[in-house]
């Protein structure tokens, strides 16, 4: 006699979705670290460091470390974070 329903434990993955789910999530985890590494250090020293600005395109890539950097700048230069 054969299952009508399906397993609970599975997971469907249809097309990929799960994949891209799954890249996406990494993709955001990585720029909120990048972000809060960029704004303790700007608390800590007054200003991002070229060795932790190395560290982290070197973890997470040049455009993500970039970005997180000209988010994080934007946003003091707007009034949204204190310095």
């Amino acid at each position: 006699m054969g299952l009508f329903w399906k397993n609970k434990d599975t997971i469907d993955d249809e097309d990929g979705e799960l994949e891209i789910i799954s890249t996406e999530l990494k993709q955001n985890l990585a720029e909120l670290e990048c972000e809060e590494t960029i704004i303790n250090d700007k608390e800590r020293f007054g200003r991002v460091r070229n060795s932790m600005m190395k560290t982290l395109r070197a973890k997470h890539g040049h455009d993500v470390a970039n970005r997180a950097l000209a988010r994080i700048n934007k946003r003091l230069q707007q009034g949204y974070l204190k310095q």
